[in-house]
């Protein structure tokens, strides 16, 4: 790789950067959906096809060789549904996760332990899971962004203890352990079709049941968290088209990056309030970690995620991109070896477990050990590179020094077919040199 460095003409802070290659091709959207406009009038066939629904279900079994299979509002609320039909009073699950997750417990009236991530990854193994699998409890198991975490160890260490485990499989849809599909190792595995995944359909999800002997076929088919109905998903439309527009790559150079800076101001307009997110977590002190207090069980978010059953429109959009999954998930794939190889001989720290299957990857993560997340975002920003930070809150991290680094330092780089392989690279050369240009912290 061609290491020499050059200043640009055109750049504001006058970082250098490798002579190879255009910096704009490493300025683009941080997601991009899968779903394109094409997707998206094609899908209307359903109008004039048999049931959408019927023939999701069957094709979601087919897929992963399982045959009880049950579509539910969104991945969120497959999780409440699930915990609310189990009679386990506590759930264990990483301190550091989507906090969706963390709601879905809560609306089921569980208890929540958390434990640590590990050492130098985004998942808690088996490792972790260890201390707290104890008879009775419910062990919540995540593959974050895709990156699997050691599941076959969790799911044995389980049955060992007489513990029921759930496998957050949302970000993960296509990825494989040992040639076998994630999602189907847990008693239940759940997925999601919301927006931002690798299949959106604007929201909705569904359940793999594997273990069909702890809930009866029609409870878990039937019962919903809150009342829900089905119904065009006409919004959700309008803003795909919409995000389709945004993203094509001439505007979203000459016009959307423009406008970003004022995304967290729209954020925090359409952000739920702040209890939801907070009310019945409970801290994590290390003394207390095994000792969970009572949560009083909130009622069901009153949101599409919660009230919206999937529509037929939705399943014949679902529909067309399994059928193109593997196609996606091979350029995937590409994408997280262009990353890997670029990133290797650098100290931007990577997250993939050797040999691990990065199909199924929804995004990919990195850290800049030592140095200032964020400085080294700033720095991006004025180059036009919006990367993306998630969950960097800290409440409920005290204690647990492997999540508390990741809240601090994790950065996502974006992963989609749209994506060209040479963006890959340029934006990996450029972080590169923002790192090495970023003094230590």
């Amino acid at each position: 790789m061609v290491r020499s460095l050059a200043l640009s003409a055109n750049q504001s802070s006058g970082l250098p950067l490798l002579s190879s290659g255009n910096l704009d091709d490493a300025i683009v959207p941080f997601n991009v959906l899968e779903t394109r406009n094409r997707d998206l009038l094609k899908a209307f066939a359903w109008i004039f096809q048999t049931d959408r629904i019927v023939e999701l279900r069957r094709t979601i079994g087919d897929w992963f060789g399982v045959e009880d299979i049950y579509l539910a509002p969104s991945g969120e609320c497959a999780i409440a549904q699930i915990l609310s039909l189990l009679p386990q009073k506590e759930v264990v699950m990483p301190a550091w996760i989507c906090h969706q997750v963390k709601t879905a417990a809560k609306v089921a009236g569980k208890q929540i332990i958390f434990v640590d991530l590990g050492k130098n990854s985004i998942n808690a193994t088996s490792v972790e899971y260890a201390e707290a699998a104890k008879p009775g409890r419910v062990m919540l198991l995540a593959h974050l962004f895709g990156v699997p975490t050691d599941v076959q160890a969790i799911c044995e260490l389980a049955r060992s203890r007489d513990c029921i485990t759930i496998e957050d499989a949302v970000p993960a849809i296509g990825g494989r352990q040992g040639g076998r599909p994630l999602g189907t190792f847990a008693d239940f595995g759940v997925f999601s079709f919301e927006q931002s995944k690798r299949i959106p359909a604007f929201r909705g999800g569904f359940i793999v049941a594997n273990n069909g002997k702890l809930i009866e076929r029609d409870r878990l088919q039937s019962f919903r968290v809150t009342n829900s109905t089905s119904r065009m998903p006409l919004a959700g439309l309008a803003k795909a088209i919409l995000q389709n527009l945004i993203t094509s790559p001439w505007i979203y150079r000459a016009l959307t990056t423009r406008l970003l800076h004022l995304r967290p101001a729209i954020e925090r307009a359409l952000r739920a309030p702040r209890g939801w997110k907070a009310n019945g977590v409970r801290s994590r002190a290390s003394d207390e970690r095994d000792r969970p207090r009572e949560l009083e069980q909130l009622p069901a978010p009153q949101t599409p995620f919660y009230t919206r059953e999937v529509h037929p429109y939705q399943a014949a959009l679902a529909l067309g991109m399994i059928r193109r999954l593997d196609k996606i998930a091979e350029k995937i794939s590409k994408l997280s070896g262009i990353y890997s190889a670029t990133l290797r001989d650098s100290n931007i720290a990577t997250f993939l477990p050797a040999g691990c299957d990065t199909r199924g990857l929804m995004r990919f993560p990195i850290a800049f050990p030592g140095k200032d997340r964020s400085r080294i975002l700033q720095s991006a920003r004025e180059h036009g590179i919006h990367l993306k930070v998630l969950w960097s809150e800290e409440i409920g991290l005290e204690g647990l020094p492997n999540s508390l680094w990741v809240a601090r330092n994790l950065v996502l780089l974006p992963l989609y077919a749209a994506l060209p392989e040479k963006s890959a690279c340029r934006l990996a050369q450029v972080l590169v040199e923002i790192d090495k240009n970023t003094p230590t912290s």
